[in-house]
């Protein structure tokens, strides 16, 4: 399998369009990884103790080895050091592939003042040749280095995969971090520990993306009724975003940011209602005895997943946004919960209790071909990537409760976050612009 998997990867380096050969079928994260080197860019003015580019070479080095895609070759062993030439007629190729590496990441940095010049380039070790395809050049400040390092790695995820990468976008979480009470936290695949933008001194549930990734909707308990609002990611300003005394529980922006979904609780029974933009209510969607709670749109704007106990016991169903054609997604145990639709609409993803905790399944929108993707810990609140192929979500299998990244069919398992404090209920954001 590796002989064949390099051979196809040599074939796309070598073609001019590599999305006519490689499939994730065949180089996909959980299979054979692909060996890449990554050397810092080159100073070429302005970073002589060379901590720009360090850093630029973590974050990208990070981001390869979370996709699943990669084998990220040892720095002690690298032939050249970041002071050497990054054209392909300087590159001692012969070295490179002496110690196994299939593709290099070389590059220069410039700086002046607060700004900085950085050119990064894809070198095809065996062909002995760079590649413009996923070679980029960026230009901002010195502070957005290590979101040039994501965009890297999503360019050579499209290239090597047809697919651009997840990387250049921000994961909300609550969590614990602050003390007792929970907060609404940020965090980007750069950074050791995630940043609150709340301050509710109370509890918060449910974090999720407005379509711009520029603002977060939350049910806060600040009230001592949760109540939903919403958090300018920016200037951390918090404003209730459904008026009137109604419980609200949850709430989910449409993919086009016009209407909302919500669940609203009246005489103890919860049902999900549609909203316009400025919180009033559109039209009822669920009336039913038992509890419809948490619901996520599909990326069409015209269904969503909701869970729901009319059976009995928690299940997923999807309906279309006008009321109609309830649909039973999920069929197996008895405590099903927290949907998530993938971005190309293609999958739907859930939590299930069995075995002691919850585990995340998941599965197409009519239900078919369901597949666990966890199993070690207790693992809850799938959220997807923007890309559609992997999954953020809570898990217990380090000790407490962390975010852990996997792909869709739970091949790669990698963890996110670490430190003290509990971090639940993840929400992915859309790539960032």
């Amino acid at each position: 399998m590796r002989t064949f998997l390099v051979g196809v990867v040599l074939v796309a380096l070598a073609a001019r369009d590599a999305r006519a050969v490689v499939t994730g079928a065949i180089f996909g994260p959980g299979s054979e990884s692909f060996p890449i080197a990554v050397v810092p860019p080159k100073d070429l003015g302005g970073d002589p103790g060379g901590a720009l580019g360090a850093r630029f070479a973590k974050a990208l080095t990070r981001d390869l080895d979370l996709s699943g895609y990669f084998r990220l070759v040892d720095p002690k062993t690298f032939v050249e050091s970041e002071t050497s030439g990054i054209t392909a007629g300087e590159i001692d190729f012969v070295g490179w592939s002496a110690i196994g590496a299939q593709a290099l990441v070389k590059g220069g940095i410039s700086a002046s003042g607060s700004g900085i010049a950085l050119e990064v380039r894809l070198f095809d070790v065996p062909g002995r040749r760079d590649v413009p395809q996923a070679s980029k050049r960026f230009s901002g400040g010195r502070d957005d280095v290590p979101r040039m390092a994501h965009r890297m790695a999503d360019a050579i995820l499209e290239f090597l995969t047809s697919e651009r990468g997840p990387f250049d976008s921000k994961i909300a979480m609550v969590s614990t971090r602050s003390g007792r009470l929970k907060d609404v936290y940020t965090w980007t695949f750069d950074q050791d520990d995630p940043v609150r933008v709340t301050d509710e001194r109370s509890l918060v549930i449910a974090p999720r993306w407005r379509p711009d990734a520029r603002a977060l909707v939350f049910a806060s308990y600040r009230e001592h009724f949760p109540r939903l609002f919403q958090v300018d990611v920016g200037s951390r300003q918090t404003a209730r975003l459904v008026p009137g005394p109604g419980v609200v529980l949850d709430g989910a922006w449409s993919p086009d940011g016009t209407r909302l979904l919500v669940t609203r609780e009246e005489g103890g029974n919860s049902d999900i209602y549609l909203l316009d933009r400025s919180g009033q209510v559109v039209q009822r969607l669920t009336d039913h005895w038992a509890i419809d709670v948490s619901p996520a749109w599909a990326p069409d704007g015209r269904r969503f997943a909701f869970c729901s106990a009319r059976t009995g016991s928690p299940q997923i169903y999807v309906m279309n946004v006008d009321g109609s054609e309830v649909v039973r997604v999920s069929h197996t145990g008895s405590y099903n919960t927290s949907p998530a639709w993938s971005p190309k609409g293609d999958h739907i993803a859930y939590t299930t209790r069995g075995g002691g905790g919850f585990q995340v399944v998941v599965t197409t929108p009519d239900g078919g071909n369901a597949q666990t993707i966890s199993s070690a810990g207790s693992n809850e609140d799938p959220s997807w990537a923007p890309d559609g192929r992997y999954l953020v979500f809570s898990s217990t299998r380090a000790g407490g409760h962390h975010l852990f990244l996997a792909d869709r069919d739970g091949r790669t398992q990698k963890q996110l976050t670490r430190g003290a404090g509990d971090d639940t209920s993840p929400a992915w954001s859309a790539r960032l612009e």
